[in-house]
C-alpha cells in the first residue's frame, strides 16, 4: 500500500477518494461522519424535514378546508 493511501478513504455518501481527517467530502460536500453527528445530537435531520413537511400540508390543507367554508 502507498503512503497517500493508507491517508485517504472512500466518502461512504458518493464514494470518492478523499483525505482520511477530512471531516466534508469535496466532490458531493456532505460530512462523512454525518451519522456520529446525528447520534451525538439525538435529532435525525431527515425527521426534521419530514416533520416539517407534514405539518405544511396539514396547514394547507387546513387553510382550504376554511376557505370553502
Amino acid at each position: 500500500m502507498a503512503f497517500h493511501e493508507s491517508h485517504e478513504r472512500n466518502c461512504l455518501h458518493c464514494g470518492e477518494r478523499m483525505s482520511a481527517t477530512a471531516p466534508k467530502c469535496l466532490n458531493c460536500g456532505r460530512l462523512v461522519d454525518e451519522e456520529e453527528v446525528e447520534e451525538s445530537s439525538g435529532i435525525n435531520p431527515r425527521q426534521v424535514w419530514l416533520l416539517a413537511a407534514v405539518v405544511a400540508v396539514i396547514l394547507v390543507v387546513m387553510l382550504a378546508v376554511i376557505a370553502m367554508t
